[in-house]
Formats: structure tokens, sequence, C-alpha cells
């Protein structure tokens, strides 16, 4: 797993490379993190990198004066990076200090959590329990089936007009529709599923020429998903 940690540039900050990145890679995942814009427009280089990454860590930590308020403000390259892995649907937790701007503006679901200086300790063990929780989940390739899904779909896979999609079933809830791309593989058509919990069960639909696919719930374990033609 690729995981890209935001944080600020600076001294007062210095101790995330020092303290979680090493976390990160005693779980056997990869550390990614953005250069110093120093409150400059976020870079498309760094964009691409977050697209890239399997999550990201959002460090919201103080930066420059207290406001009359209160309230400190943050880093805006930070927030600006977690806007783009939040609309990437990348797995996203965001560790906001307290006394810092609750980015209230900020939309899409994310974990939380809370970081107090006096007890760092204890935010490292919260973050040790999130990473985890993402080390249990998985990227699964998928291939489509049957053979007469693949000769009917593959002259529409660069339309602008096909879309496939799929949902995750766990825990007695289903999930939020995922968009995916449809792969020409060696062997057939394949979707990759990205962060799907270990048990979780996957359907897939696809539409294409007004012609919409469906599959049943199938383990992600099996490799590959029947999709039959919707009534």
């Amino acid at each position: 797993m690729k995981i890209f940690v935001a944080f600020g540039y600076n001294d007062r900050d210095k101790w995330i490379p020092e303290l979680v990145f090493p976390v990160i890679k005693a779980f056997g995942h990869d550390v990614i993190s953005g250069e110093d814009i120093q409150g400059q427009i976020l870079s498309e280089a760094v964009a691409g990198n977050i697209r890239r990454s399997d999550a990201l860590i959002a460090f919201l930590t103080r930066r420059g004066d207290k406001a009359e308020n209160g309230i400190w403000p943050t880093h805006r390259w930070v927030t600006d990076e977690l806007s783009v892995a939040i609309e990437s649907r990348r797995l996203v937790v965001e560790v906001r200090e307290t006394g810092v701007d609750s980015q209230g503006g900020i939309a899409g679901d994310r974990q939380r959590i809370e970081y107090d200086e006096s007890r760092r300790d204890r935010f490292l063990v919260e973050l040790v329990k999130t990473i985890g929780s993402w080390t249990q989940n998985v990227q699964v390739n998928m291939q489509l089936l049957p053979e007469d899904f693949s000769n009917e779909i593959r002259p529409f896979l660069e339309s602008p007009y096909l879309r496939c999609t799929y949902r995750l079933y766990i825990d007695n809830t289903i999930s939020e529709e995922f968009p995916t791309r449809i792969l020409p593989l060696p062997g057939g058509l394949s979707i990759q599923a990205l962060n799907v919990q270990k048990g979780a069960l996957i359907q897939v639909k696809v539409i294409a020429n007004n012609t919409t696919w469906v599959s049943d719930y199938m383990s992600t374990g099996s490799y590959s998903i029947q999709l039959r033609k919707a009534m």
C-alpha cells in the first residue's frame, strides 16, 4: 500500500517524518509526501501522486498566529491535498491538532483523529490502529465474464458513455457505488476494485449501448464475476 502523508514542512512538524514514517514502513507500506509548496497552488505533480496512492494521512497542525477567536490556522496545501484524496475516493484520515480550525468546508467522508502535542503517545496509538485496519483492505482484480459480455462491450471501451461501477457488501451493509475502468488484459476484460475489506462481497454493473449488465454479489476471492443482462 502507498500512503501519502500531507503535513507542514517546518521545525514544529519535523516529528512527523521522524515518528510517523517509521510506523507506516513497519506495516510494510510505502511513504509518499508532497514537495514543500508553502501555501502555493497545489501542483499537478503532487495531486497525481495522491491519486496514485491508496491512502492519505493529513496533518492539520497549527501554523502562523492564533486568531482573535482563539482558533489556529493550518496549512493550506494540506487541506488542498486532503480534498484531492477525498475526491479520488482514497482512504483518508484527518489528524487535526487541538485548537485548529475544524475545516468544516471540506466535504466528504474521512476518519478523524485528534492530536494534542502534550499527548502524542495517545495519538500514535490511534494512528497504529487506523493503519492496521487499512492493512486489512486490499486491491482486487476481477475478470468480467461471460465471453458474450466481453464481445459485446469491447467495442465501447473508449466510449465516454460506458459506465462501470461496483458495490461492496460487508457486515450487512451495502456501500455506495464506486466507479472503475474496464481494462483489456490478457485473458479478457477486467476491473480493479480498490480498498476492499477482507470478506467483502462485490457486485459489478456495466452500462453501455443502452444495455445494462449486472452481477450477483460474489466473493472477491473468486477473482472472476459473471454478469447478465438486466431485464
